[in-house]
């Protein structure tokens, strides 16, 4: 009878809490909803049942309506925390009530299921909720959703508005300290490079009102990430160059320069600096001022009339050691790179009248050689000069002009330092210097090249082929350094020199076989000359003719042969010593032709009537090589290597010898009067 009576009980008290409940639900129907008295419904039910999910939601659209005289939307989360998760608990008049409140309160019917609505209802509430604390700009709500909601699904995106909101004050304080103390407070924040960046700033514009050099290079170092680094680099080199400048010593631009050597102002400071040393270096005049001058100026104009001073000077001593003292010499140049050592040596005329000279350069004879490319007037005066080089030794042979002006240089580079990997070189620069292109020409042998009028350049040497020997050759390219044909003949020799006359013809000098071609490249004549001779070199003459020198073990001979290939005279000499050779011809506009030849402790201009008699030799005694000559309007250029042998420290200490030589050229007025 008791469990009866308890039984009885309990539906009468769920009956009268659905009652109640219900009742709570009516106040909310009202139209305006009487938010106070469905709270009072609400709250007085989860008195006695606080687990009540119909009655956590009723309390929750209370606190979550803004219409409502008690909203508190922090609040209202409370409610929803309570009963999520727990909708199955509802009853089957919980159901209903609700379902009735919602059929009355939508403004929009639907025929979602009651969970389903109350679910969305829920993400509503939680919506507001974030909108609130995103909008509200109330930092204490923000804690305080914090504190109360842990486990709020959007707790990490509540986090980040706290961030904002605690990033806003401290930004209004606006000082290092306070954007320190909040990286310190907030370390993962998302507005911690915006308070880094506001350090920056303020620190940056703190040292700028300092403007020293100490406060710019602390600045440097302990903002290493700030956007003003770039700008402090450039105030702090501007603060040390203007402290430069006061000094204004060879030493206080030289400490500039090395301290800061990125610095915008470092070519202003070299400048000053040059100019001072370059008064020093007029002041004194003597190769010694020259050479610190270049050492430590190797380029701008400065240098450049340095340059032109310290080649004067050589140029002269050359003249004063060699006795040289024709009237005819208008003017001679020594070119000596900087104390290194130069070899070789080709020099050729441009169109405008200048003058681009080819050698060979090293630091010293343990070290690879490079070239180098120089520019003269027809003052003798340097424009520029290039030094152009692989990763290992190069040396130049020949230089040629396109019809572009550009400047074309030939010779050999290798890939290792194997001399097996010797290749065929050619690179081009512009008529200012500047590289266009550089390329090597795979395993080619050749000693001598010539450029027609269609930027055709014949390279001529030979081709060796197995245990046969070598074979006269001929390899064309175009001025982009692509081969165009390879010819090999079938004769045993090398090609030595190559010329082309006005009209094209091409005029090809064997060792022992020389032929005249036409521009397609036909055979015109050809002819086998004494086998026990070595032609070398050739040029044509103003009417067409041929004149060719060359020598072999016991005698110097000289050649001219028609157009049509008729020999005109051979002329030979006893050689005065068995290293005697011919290094280069000339011939004037009289059909005369001069030649430079070498031997071992001596050189000769020797002077040739247009019927092959001697007329005139000019000895040069002492260490110098004739390297070649070329016509200089109705004058000449010759370029020559002056040897001396100088001593440099070995590794050691002890002292070293060494052959150097410096690029000597000399400009007369007059062919004959060489």
């Amino acid at each position: 009878m008791k469990n009866i009576l308890s039984i009885l009980l309990a539906i009468v008290c769920l009956t009268a809490n659905g009652q109640n409940i219900k009742k709570g639900y009516r106040f909310l129907e009202k139209d305006p909803p009487d938010f106070e008295k469905a709270l009072d419904v609400f709250k007085k039910d989860l008195a006695g049942n606080p687990g009540n999910v119909a009655a956590n939601f009723g309390v929750a659209l209370v606190y979550a309506d803004d219409r409502s005289p008690v909203f508190n939307i922090i609040d209202a989360w409370q409610y929803i925390e309570s009963m999520q998760g727990k909708e199955d608990q509802l009853s089957q008049e919980d159901i209903e009530i609700l379902s009735e409140y919602f059929m009355n309160t939508e403004v929009r019917k639907t025929s979602r299921p009651v969970k389903k609505k109350m679910a969305i209802a829920m993400e509503a509430i939680e919506a507001r909720l974030i909108k609130f604390i995103r909008e509200e700009n109330n930092l204490e709500a923000v804690y305080e959703v914090l504190d109360r909601y842990p486990d709020f699904r959007h707790y990490d995106n509540v986090i980040h508005i706290r961030n904002q909101f605690e990033y806003r004050k401290y930004e209004k304080l606006n000082t290092r300290a306070a954007y320190d103390e909040f990286i310190t407070k907030f370390p993962d924040a998302a507005q911690v490079p915006k308070a880094v960046k506001n350090i920056n700033r303020l620190a940056f514009q703190e040292v700028k009102s300092q403007n020293s050099v100490e406060g710019y290079s602390d600045y440097i170092r302990r903002y290493p990430q700030s956007e003003y680094l770039q700008t402090a680099i450039k105030l702090r080199n501007a603060a040390a160059y203007a402290r430069a400048k006061q000094v204004n010593t060879l030493n206080a631009y030289e400490d500039f320069i090395a301290d800061y050597p990125d610095a915008l102002e470092i070519s202003e400071a070299k400048t000053r600096q040059r100019e001072l040393l370059y008064e020093q270096a007029k002041r004194i005049k003597s190769l010694e001022a020259f050479n610190q001058f270049i050492d430590k100026y190797p380029d701008g104009q400065y240098f450049v009339d340095i340059f032109n001073l310290k080649a004067s000077e050589l140029g002269t001593l050359f003249l004063r050691e060699n006795s040289l003292t024709n009237p005819a010499i208008m003017w001679a140049r020594g070119f000596d790179n900087n104390a290194r050592l130069e070899s070789g040596g080709v020099v050729c005329e441009m169109p405008s009248g200048d003058y681009i000279l080819a050698c060979n350069t090293q630091l010293d004879e343990q070290s690879f050689s490079d070239a180098w490319i120089i520019k003269i007037g027809q003052d003798g005066k340097m424009a520029w000069n290039k030094i152009i080089g692989q990763a290992f030794a190069d040396s130049v042979t020949h230089v040629l002009i396109d019809n572009s002006n550009d400047i074309i240089v030939l010779g050999y580079t290798y890939l290792t330092a194997d001399s097996t990997s010797r290749m065929g070189w050619m690179f081009k620069l512009g008529s200012d210097g500047k590289k266009i292109w550089n390329k090597n020409l795979g395993k080619i042998e050749f000693t001598a090249c010539a450029i027609d009028q269609q930027n055709r350049i014949y390279l001529g040497g030979y081709q060796e082929r197995d245990s046969l020997g070598a074979f006269y050759a001929v390899t064309t390219f175009n001025t982009d350094a692509k081969m165009l044909g390879e010819k090999v003949y079938t004769g045993k020799g090398s090609i030595n020199d190559i010329a082309i006359s006005p009209n094209g013809d091409i005029f090809l000098c064997g060792s022992n076989w020389i032929m005249l071609m036409e521009p397609r490249r036909y055979i015109k004549w050809d002819h086998a000359i004494d086998t026990s001779l070595t032609a070398t070199s050739c040029a044509f003459s103003p009417s067409g003719d041929v004149f060719l020198a060359g020598y072999n073990k016991k005698k110097i001979f000289y050649a001219r042969y028609s157009a049509d290939g008729k020999k005109i005279w051979l002329k030979d000499y006893v050689k005065a010593d068995s290293t005697q050779v011919i290094k280069d011809i000339l011939l004037s506009p009289e059909n005369t032709m001069l030649t430079l030849e070498q031997t071992g402790s001596s050189a000769k201009i020797k002077l040739f009537s247009a019927s092959g008699d001697v007329t005139g030799v000019k000895e040069l005694f002492g260490n110098i090589t004739l390297q070649s000559v070329i016509p200089a309007g109705s004058g000449s250029i010759m370029l020559a290597t002056d040897r001396k042998t100088v001593e440099v420290p070995g590794g050691g200490g002890e002292m070293q010898k060494f052959t150097d030589g410096n690029l000597i050229v000399i400009r007369y007025s007059t062919i004959n009067s060489m």
